[in-house]
């Protein structure tokens, strides 16, 4: 069955291939597809997550606004603030939370999970701003949520804005985009669970197989693929030359892979031609 699914025209093999490739890398990062649905509406509007009067929310409020004196700076009342989150809001992944790879969660929610990662602190911060008098708002670049405000910014704020999430909606500078989204790609596999990513990089792997390869060149692409993975995972987001030591080596464990499948499918193609013209004669 797989030879005769690997003679198929390339347009009609590929497609079929990058959806089982594509179906296993979502599933992986998102197990609770209702879980992601839900994700993608809070994007849509990530300031609607910001509740200043939910009264669960109150005696937080109440515990900032006793730690807050009059004559307090906002630069020092926004760092107060934050403080106050950190204590009250352990960090954790969202894997470990919700078990998906990514979730904008309500302050409902993080209130009741107790623990929650950047983007559900920034919520919660942003809330108990908004009850303090400030105009508050999230924003991101995708690997990174913090707050920004009328009176600065707050939860390790960064220089490049790529996405800011506004009244309006999500207002995007793609040229800064450009340049964060790989750093947010390589901190999201620095930090991701290996076991998940060893599932799609195994799927990668069969996906890629093609009849007539051998299995010493096969083996040897797996062990480049885990090669590049791991530097990847070591990098821990943060050292630039293990990200790119990893992306060349899933790239040319890929082109090889590509590379010598396509010659093993020619020599099948003339070995077929070659026995059909022996028949003939």
């Amino acid at each position: 069955m797989w030879e005769r699914f690997d003679n198929l025209r390339w347009y009609l093999r590929w497609p079929v291939k990058w959806a089982l490739l594509g179906a296993s890398v979502f599933l992986v990062s998102f197990p609770n597809p209702l879980l992601f649905v839900r994700h993608v509406e809070h994007w849509r509007d990530p300031n609607a997550m910001i509740e200043p009067h939910l009264p669960a929310l109150q005696p937080w409020v109440d515990e900032v606004r006793g730690r807050l004196k009059p004559e307090m700076p906002p630069p020092k009342a926004l760092r107060a603030v934050q403080k106050f989150v950190y204590q009250k809001v352990p960090y954790k992944f969202d894997w470990e939370t919700w078990g998906s790879a990514d979730y904008l969660p309500t302050l409902p929610e993080v209130l009741k999970m107790g623990a929650e990662d950047c983007d559900g602190r920034a919520v919660v911060a942003a809330s108990i701003l908004q009850n303090l008098g400030y105009r508050a708002e999230l924003v991101t670049d995708f690997a990174h949520v913090w707050v920004k405000t009328d009176k600065g910014e707050t939860m390790s704020p960064r220089k490049r804005r790529s996405v800011v999430a506004t009244k309006k909606g999500l207002e995007v500078h793609w040229r800064t985009l450009t340049q964060t989204l790989p750093r947010a790609l390589g901190q999201g596999i620095s930090a991701f669970p290996l076991g998940r990513e060893l599932i799609v990089l195994a799927v990668l792997w069969l996906v890629l197989l093609r009849p007539g390869v051998s299995w010493p060149l096969r083996l040897l692409c797996l062990a480049v693929l885990l090669e590049g993975l791991l530097f990847m995972q070591a990098s821990g987001g943060r050292a630039l030359w293990a990200q790119w030591w990893g992306v060349l080596h899933l790239g040319g464990a890929v082109v090889i892979m590509l590379v010598y499948g396509r010659r093993a499918a020619r020599n099948r193609a003339g070995h077929v031609a070659d026995a059909t013209l022996e028949n003939a004669i």
